[in-house]
C-alpha cells in the first residue's frame, strides 16, 4: 500500500509537470533566473535600463545587425563555432592594444551557480590585463577592428571611429534587457574591474542586444 501511494504521487507530479504550458514554464525560468518578461526593444527603454544598470552614456552602444550579420556569415566556412557564439545575447571579450583577443566568454559557455552566470570562474578578472584560454578554441583570430565598424553610439557614430588611441585594453560586453539580472551580473563584474584598475587605460563598450528588434529610427 505504502509503494502504491508512493507511485501514485510520483505519477501525479509527473502529470502535472507534462501539463504546464510552455507560458508558465517561460514564467518559472524568468523567476529562477531573474528574467524581465515583455522586453520593449526601443531606444529610450534601452536608454533607461543602461542608466539605471551604471552603464555610462559614452559606453553605450547598439548594433548595426545588418552589416554584423554580413561580416560574422563570412567566418562560417572557416569557423562555424565562431559565427555561432558571435550571435550569442550575452559576450564579454576582451581585446589589447594591438587587436589581439586575449578572453572571450559568452553565456552558453560560462558557469552556473545558484542559477547565475559566473563570468569570474577563470580568474580572469583577477589580475591586469584579463586574459584566460578561451581563445584557443577558435581557428580563426578574432579582432576588435573586425566587429567595431557595426557598433553604433547615440549619436550614430561606429566604435571604430570612437577607438580610444590611449587605451590598453578594451572590454566589450553584450547585454540585453530581457536577461535582467544575469545581465546586471555581467555588467557590475566589468564595472567593478574597471573600478579596480581605475589607474589603467581601459575603454569600455556596452552593446545592447538583439538591435535586430530594435524600432527604425535607432539606427539609419
Amino acid at each position: 500500500m505504502k509503494n502504491s501511494t508512493l507511485s501514485l504521487l510520483i505519477l501525479t507530479i509527473l502529470f502535472l509537470n507534462a501539463c504546464k504550458s510552455a507560458q508558465q514554464r517561460k514564467i518559472e525560468a524568468e523567476e529562477k533566473y531573474g528574467y524581465l518578461p515583455d522586453e520593449v526593444r526601443n531606444l529610450e527603454t534601452i536608454q533607461a535600463y543602461a542608466e539605471e544598470w551604471g552603464i555610462p552614456e559614452e559606453s553605450l552602444y547598439i548594433m548595426d545587425t545588418k552589416k554584423y550579420s554580413d561580416e560574422i556569415y563570412s567566418y562560417e566556412d572557416e569557423n562555424k563555432r565562431l559565427t555561432h557564439d558571435l550571435y550569442q545575447w550575452h559576450q564579454l571579450m576582451v581585446f589589447d592594444r594591438s587587436d589581439r583577443l586575449l578572453s572571450y566568454q559568452l553565456n552558453c559557455t560560462t558557469k552556473r551557480k545558484e542559477d547565475n552566470w559566473k563570468w569570474n570562474y577563470e580568474g580572469t578578472f583577477n589580475q591586469y590585463p584579463p586574459k584566460d584560454e578561451s581563445v584557443k578554441k577558435y581557428q580563426r583570430e578574432l579582432k576588435l577592428s573586425n566587429i567595431s565598424p557595426y557598433f553604433k553610439d547615440l549619436s550614430n557614430n561606429t566604435l571604430s571611429d570612437r577607438i580610444n588611441k590611449d587605451a590598453e585594453i578594451f572590454i566589450i560586453v553584450y547585454w540585453t534587457i530581457y536577461n535582467g539580472r544575469q545581465s546586471k551580473n555581467l555588467i557590475e563584474e566589468v564595472l567593478n574591474y574597471r573600478k579596480k584598475y581605475a589607474d589603467k587605460k581601459i575603454q569600455l563598450v556596452f552593446l545592447n542586444q538583439p538591435s535586430v528588434f530594435i524600432e527604425d529610427e535607432t539606427i539609419n
